[in-house]
């Protein structure tokens, strides 16, 4: 995942029970960084609206969102 990339929560993803988003709200990935310590796992900043940030978590909790060309 890239910075600027759609992105949205996998349904089994705890994030998702957690932040109590509605299916399929899609988010901006803001930062993509990898952590030094423990396994090197990636993490991701993700904006889902004007006031929602989930700041670090895991990437694998994410799933690119369906491209605009591919719904038209």
């Amino acid at each position: 995942m890239i910075t600027g990339e759609k992105v949205r929560l996998k349904t089994a993803s705890p994030f998702a029970r957690r932040l109590n988003l509605p299916n399929g709200a899609e988010g901006a990935v803001l930062c993509r960084y990898r952590l030094l310590r423990g396994a090197g796992a990636q993490r991701l900043d993700v904006q889902f609206g004007p006031e929602l940030f989930v700041w670090g978590a895991p990437a694998e909790a994410f799933e690119p969102a369906a491209s605009e060309k591919a719904s038209s």
